[in-house]
């Protein structure tokens, strides 16, 4: 799906209005600044270039963490600033897929793996934040400790403020009530 540019502060707004009800709803009204990041993290995963940014020889789009990691592996260069934007993109897309679409993750039985890897790969961006002396490590630090409630939160916004569709597609229910959202 593509986004156009004069739309994405309106789905930022959106995204942010329901991460901050979420967290309210929850007891985390304070954390202002994580609502802030996971907000980013929703409106930019909606294009699919984003989402599936990692690509293997082939320029085929990787899809699964496990791909990533080896492809990363595959592929490594000798710089920690590489290293924190991979690692920072493997954190970002568990947790979108962990709590958008929980559903789909836990019937490929990938939950488990899925929080293991975001909350370490948080962990790391922490740590090359630390040692850089740049970035943001407190709140990849947080991100890292609280992964599992920061996915349950997204778990959470999805199961009540977006309604339920009819085609049984987690995907194409998401997709369809975003795309509402960016046509207005």
């Amino acid at each position: 799906m593509k986004v156009e540019r004069m739309n994405l502060t309106s789905l930022r707004a959106f995204f942010g209005k329901l991460v901050r009800m979420s967290f309210y709803d929850l007891g985390k009204e304070r954390d202002t600044q994580v609502a802030s990041y996971l907000a980013n993290v929703l409106s930019n995963f909606v294009e699919t270039e984003k989402l599936y940014k990692i690509r293997d020889s082939e320029s085929g789009k990787v899809q699964s963490v496990v791909d990533m990691i080896l492809e990363a592996q595959s592929g490594f260069q000798e710089s920690s600033h590489w290293e924190r934007e991979l690692r920072k993109y493997i954190g970002d897309f568990t947790l979108f897929m962990t709590g958008i679409f929980r559903d789909y993750v836990i019937r490929g039985s990938y939950l488990h793996y899925y929080i293991k890897e975001g909350t370490r790969s948080y962990f790391l961006v922490s740590k090359l934040d630390i040692e850089a002396g740049n970035g943001n490590p407190i709140m990849f630090s947080k991100l890292s400790s609280e992964f599992e409630f920061y996915s349950g939160a997204l778990d959470y916004m999805r199961k009540v403020y977006f309604q339920s569709g009819t085609s049984g597609d987690t995907f194409s229910d998401f997709v369809s009530q975003i795309s509402k959202v960016i046509k207005h």
